[in-house]
C-alpha cells in the first residue's frame, strides 16, 4: 500500500522565477600574484637585482589591482619605496665591500714604492703613478715626483709598514675632499701618511695627492688640485 503524497503547492504569483542563489554574496577577487611578488622582492632588495624586480613587479601589481580586479594594491604600492630604499642600501653595501678591499691595496702599493731597497727613485715614482689619478699624473711632473721621493727618503728613510689611524681613519671637507689617514713606520721613525681624494676619485681609489709628514708632491696637502682651482677662481 503506497503512502499518499500531497501534491506540491503551486508557486505564489511573482515567485515563479525565484533563484535562491541570485542574492548570495559574490566571492572576493583573488590576490594579485604580481603585488605579492613585488612586496617579497622589495624586502629582499639587499641583493640588488631583487630591488629592480620588486620595482617592476610593483608597477605591474598596481596595474593589475586597479579598479578592484585583484586584491593587493597596498602591497604593490608599498613595494615601490621599499625597493628604492633597499636598492640604495645594496649599492652602499657593495661600495663598502669594494672600498674595504681596495683601501688595503693602496697602502701596500705605497709601501712597495717607498720601502723597497732595490727600487730606484724612478721606479718608486712609476709605482706611485699607478695609484695616482689622471689629474695627479698630468699635473705632477716626473721630476717633481722624484724630487719629493728623494726628500722623503732623506728625511724619513724607507717605509717599513703602515697602519690605519685609530682615531680618525677617514675625514672629509664640505667641498668634497676625502682624506684617508694612516700611520707610517719609517726607518728614521714614525710619520703620518694622508692619502687625498676627491669624491669621484674615491670610487676608483685613485689618489689625487699624498702627504707624508706635511710634505706632498703638489706642495700642499690641504686639498686636491680641483679644489685649489675652485678656490683660486673665486678669489677676486
Amino acid at each position: 500500500m503506497t503512502q499518499f503524497q500531497p501534491p506540491p503547492f503551486p508557486p505564489l504569483p511573482g515567485q515563479q522565477d525565484y533563484d535562491p542563489t541570485a542574492h548570495a554574496p559574490s566571492a572576493p577577487p583573488r590576490w594579485s600574484a604580481a603585488a605579492i611578488g613585488a612586496f617579497i622582492l622589495s624586502l629582499l632588495g639587499f641583493l640588488g637585482v631583487t630591488a629592480v624586480l620588486g620595482l617592476i613587479f610593483g608597477i605591474v601589481g598596481i596595474i593589475t589591482t586597479r579598479g578592484g580586479r585583484r586584491r593587493g594594491m597596498g602591497l604593490a604600492i608599498a613595494a615601490i619605496p621599499i625597493s628604492l630604499i633597499t636598492g640604495a642600501l645594496s649599492i652602499l653595501l657593495l661600495w663598502v665591500v669594494y672600498f674595504g678591499m681596495h683601501a688595503k691595496e693602496i697602502p701596500a702599493k705605497l709601501q712597495a714604492a717607498l720601502g723597497s731597497d732595490s727600487a730606484t727613485v724612478a721606479d718608486a715614482a712609476n709605482a706611485l703613478r699607478e695609484i695616482g689619478s689622471a689629474a695627479f699624473n698630468d699635473e705632477v711632473s716626473a721630476e717633481a715626483l722624484q724630487a719629493w721621493i728623494t726628500q722623503i727618503n732623506a728625511k724619513h728613510g724607507k717605509l717599513t709598514s703602515t697602519s690605519r689611524d685609530s682615531q680618525q681613519f677617514m675625514s672629509t671637507t664640505p667641498d668634497g675632499v676625502v682624506y684617508l689617514n694612516f700611520s707610517g713606520k719609517f726607518v728614521n721613525g714614525p710619520a703620518s701618511i694622508r692619502l687625498i681624494f676627491t669624491a669621484e676619485q674615491l670610487w676608483s681609489m685613485r689618489i689625487d695627492d699624498i702627504d707624508i709628514g706635511g710634505s706632498s708632491p703638489r706642495g700642499s696637502s690641504t686639498a686636491p688640485s680641483t679644489a685649489k682651482k675652485e678656490s683660486t677662481s673665486a678669489t677676486p
